[in-house]
């Protein structure tokens, strides 16, 4: 069975590449993980192709290892939701599309970490939002909260939205990029049974959120 690893948000801009992209160079220190964004809107289009900014990121990360239509199969120019963008473009789209792509890239026995667009109950394809495909490849969740003024109450909604969504939720990350005053991360940790990390604010921190990680989720 492989380890897939899902990185969600409460919302889009949360720092969901930006915490995928460290973790990565994190894992590869002790295995081999590949990087599956299977949709990614607000490209750019560079002598008729479409450009993905993030997923190029993972796809320059992993050396070239994989083929960036590997890593991201669909991608569309304008930054809407996928949902959106599919019907736009009157194309058919549905999760089991991704899961077919990934199922290609899951032949070896690497840690796949997937990355979702936007956050955890935006529209993902045409029949089902991200959290919809977390329970269809049984996946282990990470989610991205960013640190900021109301993110208590966002944590708190989406830990019980996902159980009953009944779609487990296996670890929460504090995004502390930007620093500030607030006590967010304890107080988030009043409300919930699953392990709160902060990541960004130091190499302390960001040490014990990446070692967590390996050990809950990869058992490594």
């Amino acid at each position: 069975m492989h380890d897939y690893i899902f990185i969600t948000g409460t919302n889009t801009d949360v720092g969901k590449t930006y915490f995928g992209l460290s973790l990565i160079k994190y894992l590869l220190q002790y295995k081999e993980c590949i990087a599956f964004k299977p949709i990614e809107t607000g490209c750019k289009l560079s002598n008729k192709k479409l450009i993905p900014a993030d997923s190029a990121k993972y796809y320059k990360l992993l050396d070239n290892k994989f083929s960036l239509e590997q890593v991201n199969p669909y991608r569309f120019l304008e930054p809407v939701s996928p949902y959106l963008a599919i019907k736009k473009a009157k194309k058919r789209i549905y999760l089991r599309n991704y899961f077919n792509k990934l199922k290609i890239i899951s032949k070896s026995k690497n840690t796949i970490l997937i990355e979702g667009a936007g956050g955890a109950f935006s529209p993902f394809a045409l029949d089902g939002l991200n959290i919809d495909f977390m329970k269809l490849v049984k996946s282990k969740n990470i989610l991205i909260v960013k640190d900021e003024l109301g993110c208590i109450g966002s944590a708190v909604s989406h830990y019980y939205s996902f159980k009953a969504y009944k779609v487990p939720l296996n670890m929460i990350i504090l995004n502390t990029h930007k620093k500030n005053k607030m006590d967010n991360l304890n107080e988030i940790k009043k409300y919930v049974d699953v392990p709160v990390y902060t990541f960004g604010k130091t190499s302390k921190d960001n040490s014990a959120c990446f070692a967590a990680i390996k050990k809950i989720l990869l058992l490594v």
